[in-house]
């Protein structure tokens, strides 16, 4: 007994994400917000991912203010 998988992994696209797939996913949560409902967004915009990669691809990597790049540890150890 466990919990119930959060996508059909049948018709479930993994690997790396394409250019398409993020303008489709990035422009459609700028236009619309997710609306809470990340399982039912990629159905609504065509995608073939899980809800749950739909999130994280937005939160950790296409959100505009995620800061990109390396990290600059200069401004903590001010002398």
């Amino acid at each position: 007994m466990g919990r119930a998988p959060c996508c059909d992994k049948a018709n479930v696209k993994k690997g790396p994400w394409s250019p398409e797939e993020d303008a489709k996913l990035k422009a459609y949560i700028e236009e619309n917000g997710t609306g809470g409902n990340w399982i039912a967004l990629p159905h609504k915009i065509g995608l073939k991912r899980c809800g749950k990669s739909c999130k994280m691809r937005w939160l950790n990597y296409l959100r505009p203010n995620i800061k990109h790049g390396g990290y600059n540890l200069q401004p903590l150890y001010k002398h």
